[in-house]
């Protein structure tokens, strides 16, 4: 009597372990971009994030202040100074450390840059200013790539 048991080749064990490999560096590049794509879409939305939350800073602040203090503010540089007057005292805005700060606290999160924060003052014909066109940029220290610029028309109410 024959035996007639038919197993796997050698040939046939590689040609499955070839095919077996190149299926999982597929799945393996394929996890790899999206979580690079993740991680830079995470960044973009903190850039984003932090520039409307900064936004919206701003408005509160001028909405509340009386006036901008035109002599403790610097306008027409790159790391200007906003002071506003409220009822309860003054407080400013400053750029330091690459971190945008409103009377000492920090309102830009450790991951964001802030490159520019230019101040240029609006009058209406007085001694103080009506309104301050505010320029700031944000770079993400992750990806310097990643950047969002705000461009901010701001009034005294």
């Amino acid at each position: 009597m024959k035996n007639r048991l038919k197993g796997i080749t050698l040939i046939e064990t590689m040609l499955y372990i070839g095919l077996f490999s190149i299926i999982i560096l597929m799945v393996l590049n394929f996890m790899l971009s999206t979580q690079e794509s993740t991680l830079r879409n995470n960044r973009r939305g903190d850039v984003y994030k932090s520039a409307e939350f900064v936004i919206q800073h701003i408005e509160y602040s001028f909405d509340k202040a009386i006036t901008v203090s035109k002599d403790n503010s610097t306008f027409n540089t790159n790391i200007g100074v906003l002071e506003l007057q409220f009822n309860d005292g003054n407080k400013q805005y400053t750029l330091s450390n690459s971190t945008l700060y409103f009377d000492t606290i920090p309102i830009t999160p450790p991951n964001i840059s802030v490159t520019q924060f230019s101040l240029i003052p609006i009058y209406n014909g007085g001694e103080l200013p009506i309104a301050v066109k505010i320029n700031i940029s944000l770079v993400s220290k992750d990806d310097p790539k990643i950047t969002d610029t705000i461009n901010l028309l701001s009034t005294l109410r």
